[in-house]
C-alpha cells in the first residue's frame, strides 16, 4: 500500500493550484483579516460549552500540545490522559479503558458493544481505534466518565474525541514531513478554503492526506525480515455549505487504510526479536461519511440531524506458536462491520428564560445499527477449525436535558435517557481433521438478547466567582447486556447471553484560574459503583481458546483526577496532570467455573501523572520536557500477572521562522521497558506450563519534523 511521495506532491500542487485560480477570477489577492482565536470549547458533551465551564472531568489537547509532544497518533497521547488505560496486542491502540471500565480485546466470537465511544468528528469508530491519527487534528477530547445523556450505552466509560481542522472562508493549509528512527517516514498536505469567490462562506472545503510508515520496533530472525511493520494512510475531507441564513450543513468523508503487521510476541520474552515462521496481520480499511444539517429558521428553537455510516473491513492474524520448531498454528480473522447512526435534536434557541421555570432544554431521539460478520480460521499440520459469526444490533433511544438557574450563579442540570437495545447472532464451528479426511459435526448457536435501559445525570453548578466553577453529579450509566457467538463455548456451563451492566457515579468537583490567569487548574473526585460488572472470560491453552462475557458481582472505583499549568513567564510555563484510582471486585465464579475478584480491577493503576514544561519565545525557539508515568496494572480479570510500573522522558525543541517549523523530538528517551500488554497461558510445547508473556511498549525513538504552513 505504499503511496509514492509523487502522488502527494502531485495532489498537493494540484489542490493548491485551485484557489490561486479563483484569487485571479474574482481580482486581486488580499491577505484575511487576522481571526481572534476563540476559547477552547468541549464538543463531545451533549452541550457545547467553553472548557472553563463544563460540569465535567474532562481532557482536552490542543494542536499546540499535540505537535509540543510530537504526537503523531491518539496511542502516543494514550499514557498522559488522567485515569484512561489501554490494551496491546494490536499494531495501534484500539481497545481503550476510563476509570477500568473498557474491553481489552476483540477475539474470534467476542462481539463489538464496547463501553468508551471513539469519535473522529462525527464518526463513530469505537473499538476501531487503529486509525487514530492527529495530522491536522484541532484538538483531541477525552471526557471521563458515564455520558448516559449524550451516548448511551456505548459510553458507560466516557469519550474519546479527534476534532479535525473545519473548513474556513479563506485559503490555508500545511505540508509536513517527518523522518524518524524505525525507519519512520510520513508526509502528509492539508489544504482548506472558500470554494465560491464570491460568497466565501456559502461552501467551504478541507482536505487532509498522510501517509506514515515505519519499520515496527521488531526483527524476524526466522525470515529476516520487518514482519511488524506499519503502513498507513488516512485521508479526510470536511465540506460545509451554507445556502441561506437558517440551514447549516456539514459534511465529512474519511478513507482510511492501514496495512499493518503484527509479530510482537516471543517465548523467551526478549522484546526486540521474534521467531514467527507464519507473522500475523493487523490490516483495517476504513470508510465512513457523516452529514450534520442545523436549521435556524425558527425563533425559539434549534433544529438539528446527524446522520453517520461507516464500512470496515479488517484482517487480524497471528502465528500461534510464535516459532517455527514449536506445535505449529496460524489463526487468522476477518471481520466485516458496518454501521449506521441517525440523530434528532430540538434546542431552545435561548440557554436563559427558554420555557418559563426552564432556562434551557434539549429533546432529541436517535437510532443505530451495528452488522458484524467474522470468519476466523485456525490451521494445524492435523486440523483446520473454522468459526464463521454474525452480530446485529440495533438501539433506539430518547433523551432530554434540562438547566435552571436558581440565581445568577447556581444552576442545576437534569438528563434523561430511555434505550432499548436488540441484538440478535449466531455461530457456527467446524473442523476439518486430515487425518480422517472428514469434518466433525458442525456446531451452531443463535442467541439473542433485547432490554429497556434507563439513565441520566442530574448536575448542580456554582460558580464561586467568575474564574471558578464547582459542580456536584450524580450519573446512573449503563452499558447494555448482550450475547456470546462463540460457537466453540459450552452451554450452560458458558453463557450464551449476560445482563446489562448499571453504573452508578458521583463526583465532586472545581475548575478555574487564579493569580491574574497565570495558572489554570482543575481536579475533580469521583467515586463509581459497578453492579452486574461485565467481564470477558476465556478458557484453553496454546491455538486452541474459546471466549465469552459473563457477569461478575458488584465492583467499585473511587480516585481523583486533577490537571494544571502555571505560567511563569510568557514564554515559559509548566504542566502537569494527576489520575489517581483504588478499585475493588468482589470475589466471583463465572458460568465457566473460573473464580475471579477479591482483588484490584483491571486497568486501573493507583497513580498516573505527567509533569513537563514547554517554553517558546517571540524569536521562535520553543521546546518541551515531559514526564510520563504510570503505576503497575492488572491487564486482565482472570489472571493475577500485573504490568510493571514505568515513567518515561519525551522532549522535543525547534525553531519557528515564517511559515516555516522545524523540531527534533525524542519519545521514550532513557529507553525504558515497560509492557503493553501481558498474558498469562500455555503456550510452550510439550508441557505447556503457565507462563507470563509480555509485549513490549515501543523503546526509544528520535526524529524529525518539518512542517510548512500557508
Amino acid at each position: 500500500m505504499q503511496l509514492p511521495t509523487r502522488i502527494l506532491l502531485f495532489l498537493a500542487t494540484a489542490l493548491a493550484s485551485a484557489p490561486m485560480g479563483h484569487a485571479q477570477a474574482g481580482g486581486p489577492t488580499t491577505a484575511p483579516a487576522p481571526i481572534a482565536l476563540e476559547p477552547v470549547r468541549v464538543t463531545a458533551d451533549l452541550w457545547e460549552s467553553p472548557l472553563e465551564r463544563i460540569p465535567a472531568s474532562v481532557s482536552v489537547y490542543d494542536e499546540t500540545a499535540l505537535e509540543a509532544g510530537a504526537v503523531r497518533h491518539f496511542g502516543d497521547l494514550v499514557d498522559q490522559v488522567p485515569n484512561l488505560t489501554w490494551s496491546g496486542g494490536t499494531s495501534r491502540p484500539r481497545y481503550l479503558q476510563i476509570r477500568g471500565i473498557g474491553e481489552n480485546s476483540q477475539y474470534e466470537g467476542e462481539t463489538p458493544d464496547s463501553t468508551v465511544r471513539f469519535l473522529v468528528d462525527d464518526l463513530d469508530f469505537t473499538g476501531l481505534g487503529t486509525l487514530g491519527s492527529t495530522f491536522d487534528v484541532d484538538q483531541v477530547e477525552v471526557l471521563r466518565g458515564p455520558q448516559a445523556g449524550a451516548f448511551g450505552a456505548n459510553a458507560a466509560g466516557g469519550v474519546v474525541r479527534l476534532v479535525t481542522k473545519a473548513p474556513t472562508p479563506y485559503w490555508s493549509g500545511r505540508l509536513e514531513g517527518m523522518l524518524g528512527e524505525d525507519g519512520l517516514r510520513s508526509a502528509g498536505f492539508a489544504l482548506g478554503g472558500p470554494l465560491l469567490a464570491r460568497a466565501p462562506r456559502q461552501l467551504m472545503a478541507r482536505l487532509a492526506v498522510q501517509q506514515h510508515v515505519s519499520d515496527g520496533f521488531r526483527r524476524n530472525l526466522t525470515l529476516d525480515r520487518d514482519t511488524n511493520a506499519r503502513d498507513e494512510l488516512t485521508a479526510r475531507l470536511r465540506l460545509a455549505f451554507n445556502p441561506d441564513g437558517a440551514w447549516q450543513w456539514e459534511a465529512a468523508l474519511l478513507y482510511s487504510d492501514v496495512d499493518n503487521g503484527f509479530d510482537e510476541f516471543a517465548l523467551d520474552n526478549n522484546g526486540r526479536f521474534t521467531f514467527s515462521d507464519q507473522p500475523g496481520r493487523d490490516e483495517q480499511e476504513s470508510r465512513a461519511a457523516s452529514l450534520r444539517g442545523t436549521y435556524r429558521g425558527f425563533a425559539s428553537l434549534l433544529l438539528s440531524s446527524v446522520t453517520s455510516a461507516s464500512w470496515v473491513d479488517s484482517v487480524y492474524s497471528y502465528d500461534d506458536d510464535w516459532t517455527a520448531a514449536s506445535y505449529q498454528g496460524f489463526s487468522d480473522l476477518r471481520r466485516d462491520r458496518t454501521g449506521f447512526s441517525q440523530e434528532l435534536r430540538l434546542d431552545s434557541a435561548l440557554t436563559r428564560g427558554a420555557l418559563g421555570w426552564i432556562d434551557r432544554w434539549t429533546l432529541g431521539a436517535y437510532f443505530s445499527r451495528v452488522d458484524e460478520s467474522s470468519a476466523y480460521t485456525n490451521v494445524d499440520p492435523g486440523n483446520i477449525r473454522g468459526l464463521r459469526t454474525n452480530y446485529d444490533s440495533a438501539n433506539a433511544a430518547l433523551f432530554g436535558q434540562v438547566a435552571h438557574e436558581f440565581t445568577a450563579r447556581t444552576r442545576v442540570i437534569v438528563g434523561l435517557r430511555a434505550e432499548w437495545i436488540e441484538m440478535e447472532g449466531d455461530g457456527l464451528r467446524t473442523r476439518y481433521r486430515a487425518s480422517r479426511d472428514a469434518f466433525d459435526p458442525e456446531v451452531g448457536f443463535a442467541p439473542d438478547f433485547s432490554d429497556t435501559i434507563l439513565g441520566g445525570k442530574l448536575t448542580l453548578e456554582h460558580d464561586l466567582s467568575d474564574r471558578h466553577l464547582a459542580f456536584a453529579s450524580v450519573t446512573r450509566g449503563y452499558k447494555g447486556g448482550g450475547i456470546n457467538v462463540d460457537a466453540r463455548i459450552n452451554p450452560p456451563e458458558d453463557p450464551l447471553v449476560y445482563a446489562t451492566e448499571y453504573l452508578w457515579n458521583y463526583e465532586l468537583g472545581l475548575r478555574g484560574n487564579w493569580l491574574d490567569q497565570r495558572l489554570r487548574a482543575e481536579v475533580t473526585a469521583f467515586y463509581l459503583e459497578r453492579r452486574e460488572s461485565q467481564v470477558r472470560d476465556s478458557a484453553g491453552f496454546g491455538g486452541s481458546y474459546r471466549f465469552f462475557t459473563d457477569n461478575a458481582g458488584a465492583s467499585t472505583v473511587s480516585g481523583l483526577e486533577a490537571s494544571g499549568a502555571f505560567a511563569l513567564t510568557p514564554d515559559w510555563s509548566v504542566h502537569g496532570t494527576v489520575g489517581l484510582m483504588d478499585s475493588w471486585l468482589d470475589p466471583f465464579t463465572a458460568a465457566s467455573g473460573d473464580p475471579g475478584g477479591g482483588r484490584r480491577l483491571a486497568n486501573t493503576p493507583p497513580y498516573g501523572y505527567t509533569l513537563g514544561t514547554r517554553y517558546r519565545n517571540d524569536a521562535g525557539l520553543f521546546g518541551q520536557v515531559e514526564l510520563v508515568g504510570r503505576a503497575r496494572q492488572y491487564d486482565s480479570n482472570n489472571h493475577d500477572e500485573p504490568r510493571r510500573a514505568f515513567n518515561v522522558l519525551n522532549a522535543s525543541v525547534g525553531y519557528a521562522w515564517g511559515d516555516w517549523s522545524l523540531t527534533v523530538w525524542g519519545r521514550n528517551l532513557l529507553d525504558r521497558t515497560y509492557d503493553k500488554r501481558v498474558f498469562f497461558f500455555g503456550n510452550e510445547d510439550p508441557d505447556y506450563v503457565t507462563t507470563r508473556y509480555e509485549a513490549r511498549a515501543d523503546p526509544r525513538q528520535i526524529g524529525v519534523t518539518a512542517s510548512y504552513r500557508f
